[in-house]
């Protein structure tokens, strides 16, 4: 009896999954695409994103505020990722137009000197251009010595793969060349040597050797709190750069955040983003100067043309020339 019983709801499971499989067809056609669909214009700005989109697959928007501002293809930004912002700034303002056009053809620029490949494969995805100031003034003048990133924030946590937030795209501030140049190349250069969600590109063991035994997470404990005193003056916010560049650093914040086994990408991306920033005759006696920074500056060089296919002294000669109207 109990055969025949479990015959007939065998069946029975069987008779419903085809009742259900007739009545749930997949639909013809399922929207893959970006959320917000990106339109092709009709302002300039937003031709610029339908390029960006149609060239990259890079989502790129300045008309979303609120709740659109904080969604993505996976959900939602977690806002607590912007702990440290005053609660005024939510919901999120979108971009002024005037402003982020320039933005935009900036970006565009950068993208377009590249190559294709290289932007396409990128970690990069979601872009979208606010009005708030993203960085909290007050902790920005506490903590800025060390945050390279002053208006842009990259996310490259599992929720939030390559989504970033670009601030104070506002025309009452305007255009901010120095500022925009900066990030964009170290929000780039950055998520792009990942290792977390990368795989085209190694981790850059080599380049982080260089400085081993000199990360602040790998002094020793009772030399760490003297580190922290020699590389700022915590009265006056003036960082020793001579102190850093001893040790095979351009930047605080690799020196304070990386070690080499951790984060070794945002050392490396500090060091593509000064050479991209900074014409080689304001770098050479630096060069001359700090052994260890050649070396690494050297390694630099060697892995973004065997990886990325970028000569980064040849960029630069294009992006420090680059305006910005």
């Amino acid at each position: 009896m109990k055969t025949i019983y479990r015959i007939l709801v065998l069946f029975g499971l069987l008779a419903a999954g085809t009742a259900c499989s007739e009545d749930s067809l997949s639909p013809e056609y399922e929207y893959n695409g970006p959320i917000p669909a990106i339109a092709d214009g009709p302002s300039e700005a937003q031709k610029i994103c339908y390029e960006l989109y149609q060239k990259y697959d890079h989502h790129v928007y300045y008309t979303l505020s609120g709740d659109e501002a904080l969604r993505t293809n996976l959900g939602e930004t977690q806002v607590n990722g912007f702990w440290y912002l005053p609660e005024s700034i939510f919901p999120l303002e979108a971009a002024d137009e005037a402003t982020s056009e320039v933005f935009l053809r900036l970006l565009r620029s950068f993208y377009g000197a590249l190559p294709v490949e290289t932007v396409k494969t990128s970690v990069i995805k979601r872009q979208v251009l606010v009005k708030a100031n993203l960085w909290n003034d007050e902790l920005l003048n506490y903590y800025g010595f060390w945050i390279p990133e002053v208006y842009s924030i990259a996310c490259t946590m599992e929720a939030q793969q390559g989504i970033v937030y670009w601030g104070e795209m506002d025309d009452m501030i305007g255009p901010q060349p120095d500022v925009w140049k900066y990030s964009i190349c170290l929000s780039f250069f950055s998520t792009r040597t990942t290792p977390y969600f990368v795989l085209d590109v190694p981790v850059p063991t080599e380049f982080s050797q260089v400085s081993k035994g000199m990360y602040l997470g790998e002094l020793p404990e009772s030399e760490q709190f003297d580190a922290m005193m020699a590389v700022m003056d915590w009265e006056t916010g003036e960082v020793d750069m001579d102190y850093l560049m001893k040790k095979g650093f351009i930047h605080p914040y690799p020196f304070m955040m990386a070690t080499t086994e951790m984060y070794q990408q945002e050392d490396l991306a500090t060091y593509a983003t000064w050479i991209a920033c900074h014409p080689l005759s304001e770098r050479q006696e630096v060069l001359d100067t700090y052994p260890l920074v050649k070396k690494k500056y050297e390694l630099t060089l060697e892995f973004y043309k065997k990886y990325l296919k970028v000569d980064l002294e040849e960029f630069c000669k294009f992006w420090t020339n680059v305006t910005v109207e």
